[in-house]
């Protein structure tokens, strides 16, 4: 897959995660847009996959994100409404050591109990990564306990300039558009002309912001 698309080019991910028993559910699907102006610079891949399947994605999953290692810079992960610790702490790890230029890392309605403080501490030193943002997810503790994260930022309800930093994602329209569109590779999505934005001096000490009037 990956010899078919410009070597080079930093790429985004964005991971959401459906709720919808109809057939075909445990099968994960997987969109790479490269058209129009906002992807002229970069890769944008769009994966759906089933929460109650997590266990038999991951290894696609990781596989995907392997074949772009180095040219991996975002990475976002959406879910809605929160559901049960689907993900193992051995994803976030891999998010930490395997992903060498990673910047931005967004989890929205996660919960994130397998999460242990040693992969924390690896995201800590991370070299690249800019910003962890985490919104309105549940059993994040151990990110807050760790006082040497100076990329976390806890969002509780919505911030001003949200959109902007990571797109608009709706897991509910990506979902409608991708079944309403056809696609070029083996599954279809929607194609956001959103822009992940986080600027270079986003690094400070760890936030937590609660709720906030809505953009």
């Amino acid at each position: 897959m990956a010899s078919n698309y410009r070597e080079g080019v930093p790429v985004w991910v964005y991971v959401i995660f459906r709720k919808n028993p109809s057939s075909g559910h445990d099968k994960m699907s997987i969109n790479i847009s490269q058209d129009g102006p906002v992807f002229w610079n970069r890769h944008v891949i769009y994966v759906f996959c089933c929460s109650c399947h997590f266990e038999k994605h991951e290894p696609e999953l990781l596989e995907l994100l392997g074949r772009f290692q180095t040219r991996v810079e975002r990475v976002c992960l959406v879910d809605k409404p929160v559901d049960y610790s689907f993900l193992p702490d051995s994803f976030f790890g891999f998010l930490a050591s395997s992903l060498p230029n990673l910047q931005f890392v967004y989890l929205r309605e996660l919960n994130l109990e397998h999460m242990n403080r040693a992969t924390v501490e690896q995201l800590s030193r991370h070299r690249n990564l800019k910003k962890l943002i985490v919104h309105g997810c549940q059993s994040f503790e151990v990110l807050q306990d760790f006082h040497n994260l100076p990329q976390l930022l806890v969002v509780k309800g919505d911030i001003i300039g949200l959109k902007a930093m990571i797109g608009d994602i709706d897991p509910m329209a990506f979902e409608t558009q991708r079944r309403s569109e056809g696609s070029v590779s083996t599954s279809s999505a929607s194609v956001s002309d959103s822009e992940i934005s986080v600027p270079d001096d986003a690094v400070g000490s760890p936030i937590m912001i609660d709720a906030v009037p809505n953009y």
